[in-house]
């Protein structure tokens, strides 16, 4: 069963000193998870059984771990929680890859992590068409029942991760850091609401911050929590064609948007096509692909239905963001004249103009950012 945090502080402490031996191997403490599933247990192993699998040195951390202190937001109102493979909370399809993380924490509701999910992916830096795709996408999956599963980066991610959730369905975000920094820090209200109808996951121990080669380990894991992964818009390199790649060294099905010949950030989808992804062309194609639903289930208000790209109300929106489109309806604003116009320091104003770009509300122009009609 999965552990939750801040109910034992000695078994906390274990827990988390496990976790840091994944630096020595993680295929090496999956082997020790699937033979000796708790710290406990792993202590209790001795003899042969313990040589084999040079557990001795684990064994004396684990004995006398050093005391590790929690943030008090860790076991607040959404409780940090760690998942190992071995424990029946933890994704199924996840659990079929031969390099599948030894753990996860996790913040959020865990009954998500073995729901049905589709993972979408796609660049950074999408286009307008690029971004109306993913909201539109993104939402249906929800409304169809799908659990959407991304990484909270910039651009596509976030975008799939807002649309599902104002579709009234829920998502689950990878990160490429420790489950305690959240990374890009812009989107940490979106990983608030995340946390709220969704879940926050991370392989990496506590306090690991983002590195290079972390990015292309969760790229793994987001395309191992799905039976098929949905590529919206991609450029060429980029590590959504990792995630692509990745999803079928898994054995998952690879979805795909087309786009012109024309379009720079579509060469990614179309060297996917090339290589024999599948070609998806609409929101049905996915659905009779996927074997989902193709109206929304019973359960859903029908409220929480996606809205049209571009569609919104603005009482939807809160006093920061109110203030930030009254000033973008005048024409386009660099972030500097938008933070001196409103008085605002410079990371008030680039959080508020991300979660506005993630809604499908601005879009960043050469020159700076407008509000979209």
């Amino acid at each position: 069963m999965a552990h939750q945090f801040g109910l034992n502080q000695l078994a906390d402490t274990r827990w988390l000193t496990l976790t840091r031996a994944i630096e020595k191997s993680a295929r090496w403490l999956d082997a020790v998870l699937q033979a000796y599933p708790s710290p406990d247990a792993i202590l209790g192993c001795a003899g042969e059984p313990a040589k084999a699998l040079a557990l001795e040195g684990l064994q004396r951390v684990l004995d006398k771990p050093a005391p590790i202190d929690l943030s008090p937001g860790l076991i607040g109102d959404s409780p940090l929680c760690l998942i190992t493979s071995q424990d029946p909370e933890y994704p199924p399809f996840l659990r079929e890859c031969p390099d599948r993380p030894p753990f996860l924490f996790c913040r959020g509701v865990l009954s998500y992590l073995g729901a049905a999910t589709l993972s979408i992916v796609g660049t950074r830096k999408p286009s307008l068409e690029g971004r109306r795709a993913a909201r539109e996408f993104a939402a249906a999956a929800a409304a169809s029942g799908l659990v959407v599963v991304s990484g909270l980066a910039l651009g596509i991610d976030g975008i799939a991760h807002d649309a599902a959730l104002t579709a009234g369905g829920s998502t689950i975000a990878i990160l490429p850091s420790g489950i305690d920094r959240i990374y890009p820090a812009r989107h940490q209200r979106l990983a608030e609401r995340v946390m709220a109808e969704g879940a926050l996951v991370s392989e990496f121990p506590l306090g690991t911050p983002p590195r290079k080669h972390h990015f292309h380990r969760r790229n793994r894991t987001l395309s191992g929590f799905s039976e098929a992964t949905l590529v919206v818009e991609a450029g060429r390199p980029s590590g959504t064609l990792i995630t692509a790649c990745a999803a079928a060294d898994q054995g998952r099905d690879v979805l795909v948007l087309p786009w012109s010949i024309y379009h720079r950030e579509g060469a990614g989808c179309r060297h996917l096509l090339e290589d024999g992804a599948m070609l998806v062309q609409s929101v049905e194609a996915m659905r009779a692909h996927l074997g989902v639903p193709t109206a929304p289930p019973a359960s859903l208000p029908q409220s929480h239905l996606p809205a049209s790209a571009g569609s919104y109300s603005v009482s939807t929106l809160d006093s920061d963001q109110q203030a930030m489109l009254t000033l973008l309806g005048s024409g386009t604003h660099g972030a500097d004249t938008l933070s001196a116009t409103l008085n605002w320091d410079i990371n008030r104003c680039l959080a508020c103009l991300t979660a506005l770009e993630v809604s499908g509300r601005v879009q960043r122009v050469s020159g700076g950012y407008t509000a979209i009609a």
